[in-house]
């Protein structure tokens, strides 16, 4: 598996279908002007195949509890679903009540995770946003359909240009918090900065899950 997507996939699947249309939402413009340049857009998808999904028993977990008529002891159960990718990988992920739709899921069905992310900067454009923003939209399928969520963030934050090394697609940066960093922007137009520039920073990322019958 991708370790990038890797890295997120279980933060993914445990808030599938938790909220419905739910934003929250900063200092963001909603129109934009041109950016200056892209230094990074790029899309990670993988798909997974369902193996088994339903409730078994835990001993340790309270989340759900049913009567045993038989011996009068109390059975403690999760909700949980097995998920293999195409290179065999297998992921066990508990889902809580908050996931409306589990009722949904079956075995064979397919879920696909698609990442996109890009990172844009505006050059002199201070103005852009007071200081810094974010924004964050979030969607869930309607209950009874198949899962389905869709989370978008957006920020944006002002950097200072302490260094810049065009041979080598070097930028210096000062961060919000005083902190000084060095990254590789091979898209960047290093004709377009200047060091002791403030340019701002547009950070756009969408992750969506999407469960299919095959």
């Amino acid at each position: 598996m991708n370790k990038r997507l890797k890295s997120c996939f279980a933060f993914m699947v445990a808030v599938l279908l938790i909220a419905s249309m739910s934003p929250a939402m900063a200092s963001v413009p909603e129109k934009l002007p041109q950016p200056d340049g892209i230094l990074v857009d790029d899309v990670i998808q993988n798909q997974f195949t369902v193996q088994f999904v339903g409730e078994i028993p835990d001993p340790n977990d309270d989340t759900d509890q049913v009567m045993d008529g038989t011996s009068g002891m109390i059975t403690h159960n999760i909700r949980q679903a097995i998920l293999k990718d195409n290179a065999g990988h297998e992921e066990t992920i508990k889902l809580g009540k908050e996931v409306k739709n589990f009722d949904q899921i079956k075995k064979g069905d397919i879920v696909t995770i698609r990442v996109e992310r890009r990172v844009a900067f505006f050059v002199g454009k201070e103005e852009l946003v007071p200081g810094s923003g974010d924004k964050t939209t979030k969607y869930s399928a309607p209950k009874g359909s198949k899962p389905g969520y869709v989370e978008v963030k957006e920020s944006f934050v002002t950097l200072a240009i302490m260094k810049l090394d065009a041979a080598k697609k070097e930028v210096t940066v000062k961060l919000p918090d005083k902190t000084i960093k060095t990254v590789v922007a091979p898209k960047l137009d290093f004709s377009l900065v200047k060091v002791g520039q403030n340019v701002i920073v547009q950070v756009v990322s969408e992750q969506n899950i999407a469960v299919t019958a095959p």
